[in-house]
């Protein structure tokens, strides 16, 4: 960030900015991060904080404060997903991709497609909901799962996949899922309750 910042200060049109970062800054993030991505909020807010920085310099406002109200509302402005809801889109992407046939793995032997046997009287898993017949230690004094499996792609993502509304885990083709996945996270966001947003229930699960 700070080479692009350095040699691109003759530049001040946001959007050439916004090219710049998406192409030469945040793509280091996204390289691969469904295996590398942070599962702590320690991690994200500190990459997350980066971005905000860029923000900044996208729209010219460096010796300006950000809370995290006025972050979400740039990166609406100029349509930059914020780094944990990225994160969660990649992860979908990719589970979607496997799940139609569209790549050259398939599910682990411990998710599967729900059955309708379930234990509970009232259950909320449906014929697109996926199910783990794993389950991950979970700390004693927390009661959250704390073993390197609860955080592993395939666990956090079949978590992610079943908070989904049904009709879009029915769509079949790549394009579209990921353009009524992104206007979903993004509607998922609430710049005036952030803790409250499904994509900190998200972040929550996994």
């Amino acid at each position: 960030l700070g080479i692009v910042r350095r040699n691109g200060h003759i530049i001040t049109d946001p959007r050439r900015r916004r090219a710049l970062y998406l192409s030469l800054v945040r793509s280091q993030f996204e390289n691969c991060s469904i295996i590398w991505r942070p599962s702590t909020s320690t991690m994200l807010d500190k990459l997350e904080s980066l971005q905000k920085r860029a923000l900044k310099w996208i729209f010219s406002e460096e010796n300006r404060s950000y809370c995290n109200e006025t972050y979400i509302h740039k990166c609406k402005l100029i349509d930059i997903l914020p780094l944990n809801l990225k994160f969660i889109l990649n992860d979908l992407l990719f589970l979607h991709k496997i799940l139609i046939g569209a790549a050259p793995i398939s599910l682990p032997y411990y998710l599967s497609y729900y059955n309708g046997n379930s234990r509970l009287r009232s259950c909320h898993l449906d014929s697109l909901s996926l199910v783990c017949s794993l389950t991950p230690r979970s700390g004693i004094s927390t009661n959250r799962p704390t073993c390197p499996f609860s955080k592993s792609f395939f666990y956090r993502a079949h978590l992610l996949w079943n908070r989904l509304p049904f009709e879009l885990r029915q769509i079949q083709t790549q394009p579209t899922f990921k353009s009524k996945l992104a206007k979903y996270l993004w509607s998922s966001i609430d710049a005036e309750n952030q803790n409250d947003s499904v994509a900190s229930e998200y972040l929550n699960c996994v």
